[in-house]
């Protein structure tokens, strides 16, 4: 194409959320409340014989589920930057509000730190007096990392990361849209040099304290990059969702083009593949190894016949169906279908979240009918989209003054 007849400016009519947007938070905000309420009511009156600890298994799913959406969000930015990506820039201003959610999910993850605080174990089992996780071999040389104050200020240190670097990227693109100075780019992409590692180690030990120490004897070496691979694919199929949804309601409707949505396809096939390879591994070794220590994490999802159907999903709706429906190229150029594909993904991953953290609950024991959590589900979703709509404001959905606009504007598939 020659360079007289390129896209060189943004064209659509509107590229913000506006009093739509204000509209949608409060409509999100009423939903996220009676969602938690009725979500809380019904593990009241459920016949559970610790209703708070079926409550806050549930609040702990929904929570791993936005929170993972969140650091795909920050993780998009973080890569785009350090590659100096140039396709994903009108791509770029959403991965930056999702990011940038990281930090108010701190608000929602309150409750189970002030529970974790105030003595409860009811959600991590770790939680007693030092002296009796002293007398188990396998707990008493974790004994300082799991306690409760520790605790706290290792989930307050990640979110305050999550939310500097977030922030960070998210003020100087809006700098950037009002000064057009390019040296903010190279500022950010130095920034997302030692970011990356930062967000590397952070979302590694988050996985460990926000799931896996639900299992506090049980260890995995994988288990972070499951919870990494997790991330990146809900980040990507909301990324995909909201930019649909944007150019549904007649937003950014000229600058992202089939184009920017095959490459989100491919990047969405490609974690496909990587989150099913790190859960066979993990499986596999594990299996292998037939170590008691080990085992027993997959014998709690193994054992009860409702586990094992919901293994079973994970493994053909999670991987195998995915894997071969987003395969063609004809298919990742299709925008309704990618719009299902991307509810349906989002679904399987609550699913995975579910699998991850309510087994620990009893045990492996039968499951508890899904009501509270769905609830509990919709409703922190509510104040999530709320949040979405209160950082989005009147701001622009574009990255209006960003050196490589050009380059994305006019971006090709090969």
């Amino acid at each position: 194409m020659h360079a007289k007849h390129r896209k060189t400016e943004i064209t659509s009519p509107v590229i913000s959320l506006g009093e739509s947007g204000q509209k949608l938070m409060v409509i999100a905000l009423t939903v996220g409340a009676i969602g938690i309420v009725f979500s809380l009511l019904l593990s009241l009156v459920s016949g559970e014989i610790n209703w708070f600890k079926r409550f806050s298994f549930a609040y702990l799913t929904s929570f791993s589920f936005y929170m993972t959406i969140s650091l795909g969000g920050l993780f998009f930015v973080a890569i785009l930057h350090l590659t100096r990506g140039g396709w994903g820039i009108v791509l770029r201003r959403l991965a930056e509000i999702l990011g940038c959610m990281t930090f108010p999910m701190l608000f929602l993850f309150l409750p189970i730190l002030i529970s974790v605080l105030l003595g409860s174990s009811a959600l991590y089992s770790w939680n007693v007096p030092r002296e009796e996780l002293l007398k188990d071999p396998l707990l008493a040389h974790k004994v300082d990392f799991l306690s409760a104050h520790w605790f706290a200020a290792r989930c307050l240190l990640y979110f305050t990361v999550w939310g500097l670097m977030s922030w960070y990227f998210f003020k100087r693109s809006l700098q950037q849209d009002e000064t057009g100075d390019k040296r903010l780019s190279f500022k950010m992409e130095n920034v997302s040099s030692w970011g990356m590692i930062l967000f590397a180690a952070s979302v590694a030990f988050a996985s460990f304290d926000f799931q896996m120490s639900l299992a506090p004897k049980w260890f995995s070496t994988m288990y972070p990059v499951y919870f990494f691979a997790s991330s990146v694919l809900s980040g990507l199929c909301t990324m995909i969702l909201f930019a649909l949804l944007l150019q549904r309601s007649g937003r950014v409707t000229d600058e992202i083009t089939v184009e920017h949505y095959h490459d989100l396809a491919k990047l969405t096939f490609a974690f496909i593949v990587f989150w099913g390879y790190i859960a066979f591994s993990q499986f596999m070794l594990i299996w292998y190894a037939n170590i008691p220590e080990e085992t027993f994490w997959f014998r709690y999802r193994m054992e009860n016949t409702g586990w094992v159907v919901i293994s079973v999903i994970l493994l053909f709706g999670h991987l195998l169906i995915p894997l071969l429906g987003i395969m063609a190229r004809t298919v990742r150029r299709n925008k309704k279908f990618l719009l299902g594909a991307s509810i349906y993904l989002l679904f399987m991953h609550w699913i995975d979240c579910y699998w991850l953290v309510m087994p620990q609950m009893n045990n492996g024991g039968a499951l508890s009918l899904p009501f509270v959590d769905l609830l509990c589900w919709i409703g922190m979703g509510g104040f999530y989209v709320a949040g979405v709509c209160w950082i989005a404001g009147d701001r622009p959905l574009l990255p209006l003054k960003d050196p490589r606009l050009v380059e994305s504007l006019n971006f090709k598939n090969a």
